[in-house]
């Protein structure tokens, strides 16, 4: 894994071009903090740090051209088929290859089969290839968004691109300018969707999309090469037996592609079945000590230290954890905002930024397990998008007074199970659709203008982030309830959260994640599920659980699921945060005189 940056200049007049490359690469040294690499043609500079993983010789290095100097590639992420498509391509075409990286074969496989290619790569990937006879750009991002990739077109039509946005702004041509529909869409939903960014005119390429700009074309269009709508379409007619087992066939055949690296690699371990799953399969493919890694908390509500240190024992790995105490507060907090590169409010990002920063001692690749929520329904969400059709017939004005009322009287040990409530509530007065993206908004569009003042009002309404849903919600028409929330939150909640969280916390300390739930081929399958097997009443994961028990022990199957989360509140509440007291009050008071 690594990071990528470049701009183009088509005109070939900006004498400052690449150094602003080279600013650009050096702001995300720590995505690749082995080497660095800069090409600087007429018309394009392509910067690029690399973390090593595959092919650890000069002969890897990027960026990588072909012999004729025609073609030119930076490239971060990693193409797991990449042995497979190397065969067939010395097979079909009598390609010479000069080294055993993945790079390489991407490469050829863009020249021999164009933008076709990227529907062949399994693999994480964020990727820029440069045509020096037709001065073409072409940009390209992964299935699932794994790999980020934020782009600037200017007025000259000259094109910007990076890993992160903290390295694109190092172009001093772009606008340092707020994007109020970038900001309206943090404040309600507390991450920023693709194709948005926080700053105005800078976008982020959409996950299954590639982007191309030629000097005789710059208007650029995005297109997409994969709906993962299509999967959700075509059932499987499997027995349920034959589900199980194809589920674990795919895993296990997921797992041993993300464990080929030329250095070490490791898991993180939490203790639920999802981390579980993984290491338990690992473990059956790896030779020598297995390392794990968690993090906990001194609340015990919070910290799962002794489920995955139960699991890492009967699984028989090295395990390594860490209790993340208040007093470790103050510098957790501002070492994950350090971590990322635009607003960003799950605070699960402080134990994946610590747990990252712990595992980066010993590996520099771990596999986790993200996805598995979003393929086989297993949030609390799910839950309350049942509920939510036996809540429709109550009638509006008991649900406000019941909502209302829940927000009087309220601790800090009841506060999380009554905004639960609150929500589920407040989302039970609106249509399905709408009542699944209720239940995770942060701030509802009149605290949002509130915040922003009643001047935004009009573009708050305009800009608001459930017309982005929408949109997802109308490519699955026809599905079924859950299917239809599962797409949405693949296309949503996954890539611009969950995802942004683990590629910017493990980058932040030259650690490479790889997730093998995300696999297309399991991905794929898991949408041809029935929905009635995914979730069986209320039980979540119902399918998932049962293949698993092929793998995993009972107590892990049965554990009840717990988020990836920080005790910030009762870190602002006990460890003397005086500055954000003493504003606290200075704004209520104020308020208090304007109203007397």
């Amino acid at each position: 894994m690594c990071g990528i940056a470049g701009k183009t200049d088509w005109n070939r007049n900006d004498g400052v071009r690449a150094k602003t490359v080279r600013d650009m690469t050096q702001a995300i040294a720590h995505r690749g903090p082995d080497a660095a690499g800069q090409i600087d043609l007429d018309e394009i500079s392509l910067g690029h740090r690399r973390l090593s993983i595959i092919d650890l010789s000069e002969k890897a290095s990027q960026p990588m051209s072909t012999i004729d100097g025609r073609y030119h590639i930076v490239y971060n992420g990693e193409v797991y088929n990449f042995q497979e498509l190397r065969a067939e391509l010395e097979k079909k075409f009598n390609i010479e290859f000069f080294s055993h990286s993945d790079t390489e074969v991407i490469l050829h496989c863009y020249i021999r089969y164009g933008t076709e290619c990227f529907k062949m790569f399994n693999g994480m990937f964020a990727l820029a290839i440069w045509d020096n006879v037709a001065k073409e750009l072409m940009l390209a991002r992964d299935r699932f968004g794994k790999k980020p990739l934020y782009y600037f077109k200017g007025k000259d039509g000259n094109i910007s691109f990076a890993s992160e946005l903290t390295a694109l702004m190092k172009d001093n041509t772009i606008p340092k300018k707020v994007s109020g529909e970038g900001l309206n869409c943090y404040l309600a939903l507390g991450y920023i969707l693709s194709p948005l960014s926080f700053y105005e005119n800078v976008g982020k390429l959409m996950p299954a999309s590639f982007l191309k700009f030629k000097a005789d074309n710059l208007r650029g269009e995005s297109v997409r090469y994969w709906n993962y709508s299509d999967a959700f379409r075509q059932k499987t007619r499997d027995s349920e037996t034959d589900i199980e087992d194809r589920i674990i066939e795919l895993l296990n055949d997921s797992v041993k592609r993300r464990m080929i690296s030329d250095v070490p690699v490791g898991a993180f371990l939490s203790g639920g079945i999802d981390s579980s799953s993984i290491v338990a399969i690992m473990k059956k493919h790896h030779t020598g000590e297995l390392h794990t890694f968690s993090v906990g908390f001194a609340s015990e509500s919070y910290n799962e230290l002794p489920d995955a240190e139960r699991i890492s024992e009967w699984i028989g790995t090295v395990h390594h954890s860490m209790i993340c105490n208040e007093s470790d507060s103050i510098e957790a907090i501002n070492e994950s905002i350090n971590a990322f590169d635009e607003p960003f409010a799950d605070n699960s990002l402080i134990p994946m930024v610590e747990v990252s920063q712990l595992a980066s001692q010993y590996v520099k690749v771990v596999l986790s397990g993200d996805g598995a929520d979003e393929l086989f329904a297993g949030y609390i969400t799910y839950k309350a998008d049942k509920y939510h059709g036996y809540a429709r017939p109550v009638p509006n004005v008991l649900k406000k007074f019941v909502s209302s009322a829940l927000s009087f009287g309220s601790n800090s040990k009841k506060l999380n199970w009554q905004y639960k409530q609150k929500q589920f509530l407040n989302g039970a007065m609106h249509d399905a659709d709408s009542a699944h993206y209720l239940w995770r908004q942060f701030f509802s569009k009149d605290e949002r203008v509130k915040i922003l003042g009643q001047k935004n009002e009009q573009l708050i309404h305009d800009t608001d982030p459930l017309i982005y849903f929408r949109k997802f919600y109308d490519e699955a028409e026809g599905m079924e309830k859950l299917d239809r929330n599962l797409y949405v939150d693949c296309m949503t909640w996954l890539p611009d959260d969950i995802l942004v969280k683990v590629d910017r916390s493990t980058m932040h300390s030259g650690l490479e994640s790889r997730s093998p739930y995300l696999d297309p081929l399991l991905a794929e399958y898991a949408a041809s599920i029935p929905c009635d097997l995914k979730m069986k009443g209320l039980e979540t994961k119902y399918i998932l659980k049962k293949a698993l028990k092929r793998v995993l022990p009972e107590f892990v199957l049965t554990k009840k699921k717990s988020g990836f989360n920080a005790p910030v509140g009762s870190w602002i509440g006990n460890n003397g945060m005086d500055e954000f007291r003493t504003f606290n009050k200075y704004v209520y008071d104020r308020k208090i005189k304007r109203a007397d």
